[in-house]
């Protein structure tokens, strides 16, 4: 082998391993910033919480879905974002403030909710999945950040 063929043979391999190496530990970093959130577990409530609540609720081809109760609620541990009761009431509830994302629910949740798929309802030919917010539209449903007292309309049709 000519030595300039192995330099940059050495070099891609290291590249390759550079590479690799990154995402190996990128994978093994906790939740960033914007989704601290996810790892929220809270034994009960009490006053020193950020304690606030939006209203969700979810239809699917014109049928109103509906969010179970103690949904991101288990024994010892409410997450983030959960559900009591099966109004569609989100209880938001923190250590200290930090975002709570529409996908932060789905995601404590366990359900689909993607461009392409609510509550694993896939999305067909002429449909699409939107997200109004007291009434007005919202460009990305995922990321749409909750506040107290909206109310939120997720429609796939």
């Amino acid at each position: 082998m000519e030595r300039a063929t192995v330099i940059f043979f050495l070099a891609s391999f290291g590249m390759a391993l550079v590479v690799i190496g990154a995402n190996i530990w990128d994978s093994q970093q906790p939740n960033t910033e914007d989704d601290r959130i996810l790892d929220v577990c809270l034994q009960d409530h009490t006053n020193d919480i950020t304690h606030y609540h939006a209203v969700l609720i979810i239809e699917i081809r014109g049928e109103q879905q509906t969010i179970p109760a103690e949904t991101g609620v288990s024994p010892g541990c409410m997450r983030g974002i959960h559900t009591h009761d099966e109004t569609g009431k989100l209880h938001i509830e923190t250590p200290e403030p930090m975002d709570a994302r529409l996908e932060h629910f789905f995601e404590i949740w366990g359900e689909s909710f993607t461009d392409s798929s609510l509550l694993g309802a896939t999305v067909e030919a002429g449909e699409s999945i939107t997200l109004t917010v007291d009434g007005e539209v919202v460009d990305d449903p995922a990321n749409h950040l909750l506040a107290d007292g909206q109310e939120l309309v997720l429609k796939l049709e």
